[in-house]
């Protein structure tokens, strides 16, 4: 059993290491997607005193103004921090990677940015695109998610390996499997940098796995856990039913689903798609970790103000819980700013593993051609003596 474990975790690490590498890295680089964007886009942060914020209505109009055909747009993004811009996502143009995405200043609603996700010219977006589907739309999505159960099978493969065997003696085996051995040659060194950075990160690497096998099968996940935990089915959004008229503004759709929210923090305005649509709002609900997500949300009819859906996610059934936490789990923001460094170190870690995996293959590789030459030689010249010898 042992042996054959060994042989699916190695051939399937050469096969496809390098690949589930590249996954990790750019990963790892998404890990702080929002601040690296800023940085590389700083037109898009304002620092100018705070005045009174400008209001949805007028930051929704200022975004749809600058986005020719004058479409209507489909959700509001609040600042994830002081100086970050409200972002306004609109449709994007036929046979585009993504929506439109419109960067609006909080304080006098001034058009910072106008972007189209997905491009080369929104670099951050651009290798979102490239982590979740390998720039190959479904297709690259299913193979990425086919490689998180790759690194699932890994991470249960190469547990198994690395349990200590027994030995005589009985002493000291379970010390030298956490650590790192000083003393021995290049090839010890390598094995116990596979072995041991394996094992440390195994809780990780299996939680990053798994969220993002959740993102890409969520309905396949979905039946997994309301198998083990108890979980409701998903509702059916629900649609404006007033008598249609003038509808509430954005701002008054906030403060009705904020009512419900006490001192939870806004994080974004789904605009209604229609005229039997509802608002959306999500929030981060006092109680929920993480910071930048919101979990939570309230259905509003977009004429009368009628709250019509409730979610709060600290009130859930488990199985809900689980599988709400896992985008925030996937990127570390359910875990501050020590889980986002865990998340970014532990997307490095498939390409270590997969290069001290190489290694050793090589060296294993190298030394028992090596040895079978030297057999072969030393046969040889028994063969060649023997014959010299029964010579006349």
């Amino acid at each position: 059993m042992r042996k054959a474990l060994f042989t699916l975790h190695k051939y399937a690490g050469l096969l496809l290491g390098l690949l589930l590498s590249f996954i990790g890295l750019t990963g790892s680089l998404l890990v702080f997607d929002h601040a690296l964007d800023e940085r590389l886009a700083p037109h898009t942060v304002t620092f100018r005193p705070s005045g009174a914020p400008a209001s949805y209505a007028d930051i929704l109009a200022a975004a749809r103004t600058a986005v020719s055909g004058n479409p209507a747009p489909t959700r509001l993004m609040t600042p994830r921090q002081p100086g970050s811009p409200y972002v306004v996502r609109f449709p994007g143009p036929e046979g585009a990677p993504g929506p439109i995405e419109v960067s609006v200043s909080p304080t006098d609603a001034e058009v910072l940015a106008v972007r189209g996700w997905g491009t080369t010219g929104y670099t951050m977006s651009w290798l979102y695109r490239l982590h979740y589907t390998l720039l190959s739309g479904k297709k690259g999505k299913t193979v990425v998610g086919l490689m998180g159960l790759l690194l699932m099978v890994f991470c249960i493969t190469g547990a198994v390996l690395w349990w200590p065997k027994k030995n005589r003696a009985g002493d000291g085996r379970w010390g030298k499997a956490f650590r790192i051995a000083r003393n021995g040659n290049r090839f010890r060194f390598y094995f116990d940098v596979h072995r041991v950075f394996g094992i440390y990160f195994l809780p990780l690497l299996l939680v990053t796995s798994f969220s993002g096998v959740t993102l890409v099968f969520p309905q396949q996940v979905r039946a997994v856990v309301s198998a083990v935990f108890p979980t409701e089915p998903l509702a059916a959004l629900p649609g404006s039913h007033a008598e249609r008229g003038q509808p509430i503004s954005p701002d008054r759709a906030a403060s009705i689903a904020q009512a419900e929210f006490p001192g939870g923090d806004l994080k974004r305005i789904y605009l209604p798609r229609g005229g039997g649509d509802s608002y959306g709002v999500s929030f981060r609900a006092a109680g929920e970790m993480w910071r930048n997500y919101g979990a939570s949300f309230a259905r509003v009819d977009q004429y009368s103000g009628e709250i019509l859906m409730v979610e709060d996610v600290t009130r859930i059934p488990l199985g809900n819980k689980i599988l709400r936490w896992q985008f925030p789990l996937h990127n570390g923001d359910a875990l501050g700013l020590v889980g986002r460094w865990l998340v970014l170190l532990a997307g490095l870690v498939p390409a270590l593993l997969f290069g001290t995996g190489v290694y050793l293959w090589w060296k294993k590789r190298r030394l028992r051609r090596a040895s079978k030459r030297s057999s072969e030689k030393r046969n040889w010249k028994t063969t060649a003596g023997s014959g010299l010898r029964s010579a006349p």
